[in-house]
């Protein structure tokens, strides 16, 4: 039941970031066109930059549920089959706690901003703790997909390629 409730969230959360990145698009063609035509604008740069961020963050958990985070696997590959499984385990469980730890803490630095009402400084001045949400939505996206692949006992395979 739980480790389905967590498919759902981590699912959701990858379906986000594969829409940020098709949204992207729309911007960077507003712009290109807008210069072309020299009255270029104030705000697609930091609506793109921002958005970008946001697919990164949002994209750990797919690339964690895919196996294609960083992973040395030489020692634990000539060990064998069992020694990986436990080094799986420890590498999730790590992984699990800094997302833990990143979400906690960014959560921390959102609201601080948020109150401070720091803004980005360039000429479209956007409110900094918007942006900076990606960080924890991120953390708690790789929190969610390390806990469900712990309680599932399953990792995936190393992409090769």
């Amino acid at each position: 039941m739980i480790s389905r409730l967590l498919d759902i969230v981590a699912r959701v959360l990858t379906t986000a970031s594969a829409t940020i990145v098709a949204i992207l698009a729309v911007p960077v063609a507003y712009d290109a066109i807008s210069r072309s035509l020299r009255h270029p604008s104030v705000w697609v740069f930091d609506v793109s930059l921002y958005l970008m961020i946001a697919a990164a963050f949002l994209g750990n958990a797919y690339a964690l549920r895919c196996g294609s985070h960083f992973r040395m696997m030489m020692f634990v590959d000539m060990a064998g089959p069992k020694v990986r499984h436990w080094a799986d385990r420890f590498a999730f469980l790590v992984t699990f706690l800094f997302a833990l730890a990143m979400a906690w803490l960014s959560a921390g630095y959102v609201a601080e901003n948020y109150e401070m009402g720091f803004t980005s400084g360039t000429l479209f001045d956007a409110p900094l703790w918007i942006a900076q949400l990606a960080m924890p939505l991120g953390g708690l996206s790789l929190a969610v997909e390390a806990l469900r692949r712990l309680l599932l006992d399953d990792y995936p395979d190393v992409l090769e390629g």
